[in-house]
């Protein structure tokens, strides 16, 4: 792949004047750039694009964080309904949110039919590639409207140029930028219970304790508490009326019964109306009008949620202190979730100074810093590449579901949609992630053989989809359900984690429909249309 052009962007779109770029090693498989300011005024940069040579045919469309969308298709396919969807749906789908039904994008990395192209400095400017519709490929290098002084240098990207075996360089890419990015070393996930697939936001104390007790006497090792304990979005120190226990009695109880306790949380959210938004509205991120930004409507919580700074100090300090409370009310296991609004568009203390993917990294280590190193933090809903080096694991797909189709969904986005074929194939697609950034969360495993229309066959595709993305086992039923039947698929993929725990690769990784996932001891595959699932573990000599 060769370079054609490099040009700086201004908000209205046009080219900013005075600046020059320095690209170091462009005919290797590895190239990296700066940006100089060269004119005597200072130049706002919304974004640095580099036309490129390459045209693809065919090409998996990647989203930048949890929930969006991962398929394989082609250039022409940029579905133009999208653009309907809400601005701060787009925004949360993709690193480049009005790209969305003009062009098709694969964010942090392009994995195409001759090879790779990705970015090396998961914690640098976000990194997004363009496929236009005659399969052009543009890189763009997004900055937020950074403000260059006269005179000024930034380091801007570094982006591997990997021709050949797509499969073999998506896992040598994934080892490469993790090792940059200072992954943080594996850890064994814990065996684990979540109230939220089968109690939702009416979740009770009482819902918490039963299964605690049924979790004990099988031996499960974890009991996470999610969303519906607390007194709304944005306070993460009480619960609300109807849970009617403090969160840590609970967390003692479960330690009571020789298990770790959990809790969810949305560190950067704060409902509107809610306290933390009419108390605090200098810590919200604001629009062009001074307002604050949307960076979500969610309907279970009652509407309009709106974004932490987390550049400003006060934040930060705000989000140290509310984890270090948590920490010690008694919880080691923190799901931290919709962590996409720590890098929603808008107006921040840093702005011009730096990205707002910058804004959120400072926020999640300020997190790291609250609940110390020794805790267990599963990220959820964030862009993948912010969280290594922080995080210790991280949801990797859309929400299961007790059914197996997408559910209701904006006009051009099925595949980021909750449903459990959706949370099988990110799953999987995703697959090459598990021990090079961090532990993938596949999302928990359901089990259950009532409340459900999840057929026995789609279940075992989910739980076998489990085990074989590398063994982040959870299940989120109500344990009671359980018959010998499903304690007995549960005990088997206990018996499998420790041996499928291991780098992993996506075998064809621009099939559509069968998907095949290949780890030092086991083998597993998918196909999304039957669906059925094969998965094969063999024991290892040391095992």
């Amino acid at each position: 792949m060769k370079l054609r052009e490099i040009i700086a962007i201004t908000e209205s779109g046009s080219s900013a004047a005075g600046i020059e770029f320095v690209v170091t090693n462009p005919s290797t498989d590895e190239f990296s750039f700066t940006a100089s300011n060269c004119a005597t005024t200072p130049q706002r940069i919304e974004r640095v694009r580099i036309t490129t040579d390459l045209v693809v045919e065919r090409f998996v469309e990647s989203g930048w964080q949890s929930w969006s969308t991962v398929r394989p298709t082609t250039p022409g396919d940029a579905r133009p309904e999208r653009s309907d969807a809400p601005r701060w749906f787009r925004h949360q789908m993709l690193a480049d949110g009005a790209a969305a039904g003009l062009a098709l994008s694969a964010d942090t990395m392009l994995l195409h039919e001759g090879g790779v192209l990705g970015s090396l400095d998961l914690a640098g400017p976000p990194v997004t590639f363009r496929i236009e519709a005659d399969g052009s490929v543009f890189i763009d290098v997004l900055l937020d409207g950074i403000i260059l002084e006269p005179g000024e240098t930034r380091d801007l990207a570094s982006i591997a140029t990997l021709e050949g075996d797509p499969s073999a360089l998506y896992s040598g890419w994934a080892e490469t930028s993790g090792v940059r990015a200072g992954r943080r070393p594996s850890r064994p996930a814990p065996l684990g219970w979540c109230s939220w697939y089968q109690y939702f936001t009416e979740v009770t104390a009482n819902d918490i304790r039963t299964n605690t007790a049924l979790a004990a006497q099988h031996g499960l090792e974890l009991i996470q508490i999610d969303d519906g304990w607390q007194a709304s979005i944005g306070e993460w120190g009480s619960t609300n009326e109807r849970f009617g226990t403090p969160i840590e009695v609970l967390a003692a109880e479960i330690q009571d019964a020789g298990m770790s306790a959990g809790i969810w949380t949305a560190p950067f959210l704060a409902i509107e109306g809610g306290p933390l938004a009419t108390t605090r509205p200098e810590w919200l991120v604001t629009n062009e009008a001074g307002t604050p930004r949307t960076a979500m409507v969610h309907g279970l919580w009652g509407g309009r949620v709106f974004a932490l700074d987390t550049s400003r100090l006060d934040v930060q300090d705000h989000l140290i202190a509310t984890y270090r409370n948590l920490r010690n009310l008694g919880f080691t296991y923190f799901k931290i979730d919709f962590l996409h609004a720590g890098a929603v568009p808008g107006s921040r203390a840093t702005s011009g100074t730096a990205t707002r993917f910058d804004a959120l990294r400072q926020g999640l280590e300020a997190i790291r810093t609250g609940i110390g190193d020794d805790a267990y933090l599963l990220g959820c809903g964030c862009p993948l590449g912010a969280g290594v080096g922080i995080v210790d694991a991280m949801r990797v797909s859309e929400d299961v579901a007790p059914h197996w189709e997408p559910g209701a969904h904006f006009a051009g986005w099925p595949e980021s949609s909750v449903g459990t074929m959706n949370a099988v194939e990110q799953s999987i697609r995703r697959s090459p992630l598990h021990r090079r950034w961090f532990s993938n969360d596949p999302d928990c495993a359901l089990l259950r053989p009532v409340e459900t229309t999840l057929t026995s066959q789609q279940r075992r595709v989910l739980a076998e989809t489990v085990t074989g993305t590398g063994g982040f086992t959870m299940v989120s039923d109500d344990l009671s359900t359980y018959s010998p039947v499903e304690w007995d698929i549960l005990a088997a993929m206990d018996q499998q984690r420790t041996l499928v725990d291991t780098p992993l690769e996506l075998i064809d990784p621009l099939s559509k429909t069968s998907l095949s996932v290949a780890g030092e001891n086991h083998h597993l595959s998918v196909d999304l249309v039957t669906p059925t699932s094969s998965l094969s573990v063999t024991p290892s000599k040391d095992h």
